[in-house]
């Protein structure tokens, strides 16, 4: 009984929002994405798992120069799978100060070069499933180097944040998360529910208040923890059958910007 009453207290911010969304009438719109993907992993097919139990749509944000060929097998057979590139090889090129695969003082030729490399690798791997969304690491990336991501064939740009970096040629879209579940600075394993409910009702409450943008869940499969994966559980079940929460694919999102 007192872990039931726990868990309604923790949850209650959440439904509280979600109440106000009902109350306008209109529909919240959520979005998954998960970083990291290299290989068929068991905490891979625990998350594409948990997803399908509850119809769930996620996008997997794939490093394309580790990517191998049964990932791309295993994905495709995954119809609520959609794929994004994640950098070129994932390495650390700011020094000292914050990382990135692509800071501002590499070469734009390089820069150029690895873009391409990361599109066709994508290509190649998932042909037609490859969509050109750039997932840069660390969630980092300066508008003067996210404005090449066309010529190398991608059209859209996801980080981390409410609002499109400023500077971005028009001609590229921008989708972001805003509430990723992991604990970088701590445990690097999940964070604390009660944190992420109130954090995620905070996102909620200002897109109703807005603009009604989709709120994106950060996910992160390889370094999951057991609090990680049940927050992940728990915010299914309270999110993927509630008549105003609608999981949403990433090209219908994109689809609606236009």
């Amino acid at each position: 009984m007192t872990r039931s009453r726990g868990y309604a207290s923790k949850w209650e911010p959440l439904r509280r929002e979600l109440a106000a969304w009902e109350q306008n009438h209109v529909a919240a719109r959520l979005w998954l994405r998960d970083d990291d993907a290299v290989s068929v992993t068991p905490a891979l097919v625990r998350l594409t798992e948990r997803c399908a139990e509850h119809d769930v749509p996620y996008l997997i944000a794939v490093i394309p120069s580790q990517a191998d060929t049964d990932l791309a097998n295993y994905l495709s057979q995954q119809p609520l799978a959609e794929i994004a590139a994640h950098g070129w090889t994932h390495r650390n090129h700011g020094g000292l100060g914050c990382k990135a695969e692509f800071p501002e003082q590499r070469s734009r030729v390089e820069i150029v070069r690895d873009l391409r490399r990361a599109r066709d690798r994508m290509e190649a791997l998932f042909g037609s499933g490859a969509l050109p969304i750039y997932v840069p690491p660390w969630n980092r990336m300066a508008a003067e180097v996210a404005n090449l991501l066309p010529v190398a064939g991608f059209e859209t740009l996801s980080v981390i944040g409410r609002n499109r970096i400023a500077g971005l040629y028009g001609e590229l879209g921008q989708i972001n998360v805003h509430l990723d579940i992991i604990d970088w600075r701590g445990s690097r394993g999940g964070r604390d529910h009660k944190e992420l409910v109130d954090e995620l009702a905070a996102h909620l409450a200002w897109a109703r208040e807005n603009d009604q943008s989709p709120i994106g869940i950060l996910t992160h499969h390889l370094v999951h923890d057991e609090r990680a994966w049940t927050f992940l559980q728990e915010l299914f079940a309270e999110t993927a059958h509630h008549p105003v929460v609608r999981w949403s694919r990433v090209t219908d999102l994109l689809a609606s910007q236009v």
